[in-house]
């Protein structure tokens, strides 16, 4: 034990923490209980190697309405029973193996409290391979909204009893094993997330498929500074971060402090830990909004995390869990609007508008499509206009552009090319904006442009002042 160790309530933790402490506080956890501490319709699945019963954990347990063999809390896929325990060798240095479990299993219950916890023990040896997929098939099956698996299949187990990474083969596709897939789809498909951390998290750029996957919620891990945790790894489909901790700082702080089963409190750090924590504060939002899609619930979840833009560490962002649940009812969509302020300039000796669209909804847009007019497409004509003839039509159509994406709460730019006009530029130009996804037919937005500077004035490229 650390010689700052005291024992003033929670056995095992140094002076001045509290489980989980820094991590609840990074999330906003706090003011997000105000709104919501989870709801018992929401049951989160933890699968891991094994339980260890804790007194912090054993009250937030889900308990299944119909065992039919036993499966109170969950079940043993490994051992292929009721008792969730690892039961293997106990040395001191195993700690994937003593507390693991319990400890993601308490990170759930303190960011989502009144949320039920299901158990599912998992395993590595050679003929425990399908033992990741009747779980994930299992919580599934028996009502899980969400599902935290800190550990991952790796390719190899099914052939060798141990993964190829442990063999010195880095990580790889799941030749052997391609039904973990197919269970996370099945997971995707009845609206369950399932919630992992980026691959090895020992600081190194590596991918691992089923992270890079729609099913899965890949979470990057921070440090208790706000920054990226020194054993984070890089990687292109990272969703957003949470609390990992730092390895090897010295600092007892630096790492993260939580249930350790028999051992009562102990620390620890990795992509795992930060798994958990997302995983809990999904199981928020999912308690403050239960009709939210697997793919919907993603999408807030990014777009309400604190990040500036994107990066391959911690994705969109560290979670925040009181924005997220902190969603007013019409924000739950996406609020597509087309911004007043533009301006015209030539691109390749061609006059272009361009034009910034919002979203003020929390979900994404997929493709949007923008057309100039020259007037109110709405509006009714003049009298003298002829169909078959376009340049008496009252408001003609200028030109268009599609812009591919628009996050929640963010902006995009589009440059529409003005075509269809003989004179440059007209006296007034309208924009509307038409989102093409199934299902957002309403998200339509129309107004007239304020050309920057009060006059629609061509300008070479570059020279007009900006939006």
């Amino acid at each position: 034990m650390n010689k700052e160790a005291m024992q003033s309530g929670y056995p095992g933790l140094p002076k001045g923490i509290r489980p989980y402490d820094w991590a609840l506080k990074q999330l906003h956890i706090a003011l997000a209980h105000q709104v919501t501490q989870g709801d018992k319709a929401v049951v989160v699945a933890v699968i891991d190697i094994g339980y260890r019963h804790h007194p912090d954990v054993d009250g937030h347990l889900w308990r299944n309405p119909h065992p039919g063999r036993g499966d109170v809390h969950g079940w043993d896929f490994a051992d292929n029973d009721a008792s969730l325990e690892y039961r293997g060798p106990d040395d001191e240095s195993n700690n994937t193996y003593r507390g693991h479990h319990v400890f993601i299993a308490g990170e759930v219950a303190a960011v989502a409290p009144k949320c039920p916890i299901m158990i599912l023990r998992v395993g590595y040896a050679q003929d425990q391979a399908k033992s990741w997929v009747r779980a994930v098939r299992y919580a599934v099956d028996h009502g899980a909204r969400v599902i935290v698996e800190p550990h991952g299949y790796i390719q190899g187990q099914a052939e060798y009893g141990q993964g190829l990474f442990y063999k010195g083969t880095d990580f790889g596709f799941p030749y052997d094993n391609p039904e973990i897939l197919e269970a996370d789809d099945y997971a995707y498909r009845h609206n369950v997330l399932v919630f992992k951390g980026t691959c090895d998290n020992r600081g190194r750029r590596v991918a691992i498929a089923e992270c890079a996957r729609p099913p899965v919620f890949a979470v990057g891990s921070s440090n208790r500074k706000g920054l990226r945790a020194n054993i984070c790894a890089s990687a292109d489909y990272v969703a957003a971060g949470s609390p990992g901790g730092d390895r090897g700082s010295g600092n007892p702080h630096d790492r993260v402090w939580g249930c350790g089963g028999d051992r009562n409190y102990y620390p620890s750090e990795g992509g795992c830990m930060a798994s958990g924590f997302a995983g809990g504060v999904g199981a928020l939002v999912l308690s403050r909004f239960p009709h939210l899609t697997a793919d919907e619930l993603r999408q807030i979840l990014c777009n309400t995390a604190r990040g500036q833009g994107w990066n391959p560490w911690l994705g969109h962002g560290i979670l925040n869990a009181t924005r997220a649940v902190g969603l007013k009812r019409e924000e739950l969509d996406a609020q597509l609007v087309v911004q007043r302020a533009a301006r015209v300039e030539k691109s390749g000796g061609k006059p272009c508008v361009h034009v910034i669209l919002a979203n003020r909804g929390a979900l994404d847009l997929g493709r949007v499509l923008v057309t100039l007019y020259t007037g109110h497409p709405a509006q009714r004509p003049r009298r003298s206009a002829r169909h078959d003839n376009p340049w008496k039509m009252g408001t003609l159509q200028i030109g268009h552009a599609i812009v591919e994406r628009i996050c929640g709460f963010e902006s995009a730019a589009a440059a529409v090319e003005i075509v269809n006009y003989n004179r440059t530029p007209p006296r007034e130009i309208w924009a509307e904006a038409c989102a093409l996804e199934v299902g957002r037919s309403h998200q339509v937005d129309c107004c007239r442009l304020s050309p920057v500077g009060g006059n629609w004035v061509m300008l070479p490229k570059g020279v007009a002042p900006g939006i």
